[in-house]
């Protein structure tokens, strides 16, 4: 009896409960979305240690996974930003006041906020952020090119 006991603590002891995640390291992530045009769909993730994953999907100039160390100084900047920039204190902008724009997600420590790009209440600073995250990451490399369109 001792031994099934032992077995099961062993076996389902170091679970993870059901709906608990563990953290997976990501710092940043920001994800464009499709539009009914030609926007740029890509993922872009930023880990605790600085390294930088790239996944391009449609109307981007690379679509192979790319994988990256950030400097120190860049991660320092971005983290900076983000934080000054209220963006805890901002919650989803999904009003469709416009059609046919593309959905970003932003993502820091834990935090998200869906802006749909045609809700006109979402604050200028909003979109700004975006614009700059993109600018520090460098992801231009990687968007700009034949059938890349920015919006």
């Amino acid at each position: 009896m001792r031994a099934l006991t032992l077995v099961t603590v062993l076996l389902f002891g170091c679970q993870t409960s059901p709906g608990v995640k563990k953290d997976s390291g990501v710092l940043l992530s920001l994800q464009r979305t499709a539009c009914y045009g030609a926007c740029p769909i890509y993922l872009v993730e930023v880990f605790s240690d600085g390294t930088l994953r790239f996944k391009g999907e449609r109307h981007v100039k690379v679509t192979e996974p790319v994988e990256l160390k950030l400097e120190a100084a860049v991660l320092d900047k971005l983290t900076a930003r983000v934080d000054q920039s209220g963006f805890a204190g901002w919650n989803d902008f999904t009003t469709n006041d416009m059609t046919d724009a593309p959905t970003v997600v932003l993502t820091f420590k834990g935090h998200a906020v869906r802006h749909y790009r045609g809700d006109t209440r979402a604050p200028a600073a909003l979109t700004a952020l975006e614009d700059e995250v993109d600018a520090l990451l460098g992801t231009d490399r990687w968007v700009k090119g034949a059938g890349a369109e920015t919006q």
